[in-house]
């Protein structure tokens, strides 16, 4: 998958257990370029992006 704020296909899915994310619903993902951490989640039927944390560089 490609990151939403660079485009960089390089991204490090993130196991993550907290409430309202798991790891076979809605994965978490990291960009190892900028640093984004998104996942992919649904609102009103469509996929949405979900920034959890900013990018840091790029």
């Amino acid at each position: 998958m490609k990151c939403p704020n660079c485009g960089e296909r390089s991204t490090v899915e993130i196991d993550t257990h907290s409430a309202g994310y798991t790891s076979e619903e809605y994965p978490v993902k990291e960009c190892a370029a900028c640093g984004l951490v998104w996942c992919m989640k649904v609102v009103k039927g469509e996929m949405v992006v979900d920034i959890l944390k900013p990018a840091t560089g790029k």
